[in-house]
């Protein structure tokens, strides 16, 4: 027994030392990046009329709402800040139109939390922008009821208990962004142009699942979404990491969705990339200034190349 606890502090210690070594390295590497403006000699590099970035975000708590557009009046100044709609223009062809003179930016974010109601969607509103809201259905059909903080402990947020120590419990039910939109709320935001993505029906990971359960966390996730909205569901994003899904998964949200977001960052192309198959950076509401400015840079994506070619390779098709 002795011996099983020292292995499991060990293993504790290691991932904080872990944890900390990336903490440092990413905090040197946002200030070399402040040092030589490597931010916007990146946004000049963009093109705008094939490249948009998509961010994706997670809680937007009132006492983040300052933050939030602090950095939406930043991120103003290089981007254009748009729609679904408007990404969807990427693919579209070129018209006589006025060329756009900013690169696009696309705001989503996941799991359908309360906040991004109250909060994310009348900010984004303010810039001309429109957000893509992911939602889970079973955690809004949670809304309003005291079930809601054990489905986001148990499916949005599983890894909160071994992250908590003894007295994190309590400080975690008054702090964490946890309670989820209703089904009218969802309706709203679609009413009001903004989009509603299937983020799955109960927040699963897409991994070596049968044709059963695909259908029910992929298909009937959108018909449920469908049937609050009145719109069809366009749009797709998988939970947890980048490789938490597999081939059929994938067929089975392409099939159903135009639009299919990966967790994994890197800048959409529209000459390389294709609708099935997006990128996104996550970049959060609580980012400080330096941490955002880095964050919308490149420089993060390069880390993250190896992963976009294997996802890639996965949706290739069969020869």
């Amino acid at each position: 027994m002795a011996m099983r606890l020292f292995s499991a502090a060990i293993a504790r210690r290691r991932i904080v030392d872990a944890m900390n070594l990336r903490t440092r390295t990413r905090s040197l590497a946002i200030q070399a990046a402040a040092l030589f403006r490597a931010q916007e000699m990146h946004f000049q590099t963009l093109d705008p009329q094939s490249q948009a970035l998509v961010v994706a975000m997670h809680e937007t708590p009132p006492s983040l709402a300052a933050n939030f557009r602090t950095q939406l009046e930043w991120a103003s100044q290089h981007f254009k800040i748009g729609s679904l709609e408007d990404l969807a223009g990427l693919w579209a062809p070129r018209t006589q139109a006025k060329p756009a003179c900013k690169p696009l930016l696309i705001f989503t974010f996941d799991d359908g939390r309360e906040s991004n109601y109250t909060v994310a969607a009348p900010l984004l509103e303010s810039f001309g922008g429109r957000g893509v809201f992911f939602i889970v259905p079973a955690f809004a059909e949670t809304s309003g009821s005291p079930h809601s903080l054990h489905f986001y402990r148990t499916k949005i947020n599983p890894d909160f208990n071994s992250r908590c120590d003894s007295g994190c419990e309590s400080r975690h039910h008054e702090s964490e962004d946890w309670k989820p939109m209703s089904p009218s709320q969802i309706a709203d935001l679609a009413a009001r142009g903004h989009a509603i993505g299937n983020h799955t029906a109960t927040h699963r990971r897409l991994l070596n699942l049968s044709s059963a359960d695909l259908e029910q966390e992929i298909v009937d996730s959108a018909r449920q979404l469908a049937s609050w909205t009145g719109k069809p569901v366009e749009a797709f994003a998988w939970t947890f990491g980048w490789d938490s899904i597999d081939r059929n998964a994938w067929e089975v949200a392409r099939r159903y969705h135009r639009f299919c977001f990966s967790p994994c960052a890197g800048i959409v192309h529209a000459a390389r990339d294709q609708p099935s198959l997006l990128w996104r950076r996550e970049i959060e509401a609580r980012y400080s200034a330096p941490e955002y400015r880095f964050a919308y840079s490149d420089i993060v994506d390069l880390w993250w190349a190896g992963r976009r070619r294997s996802l890639r390779n996965l949706v290739k098709p069969s020869s």
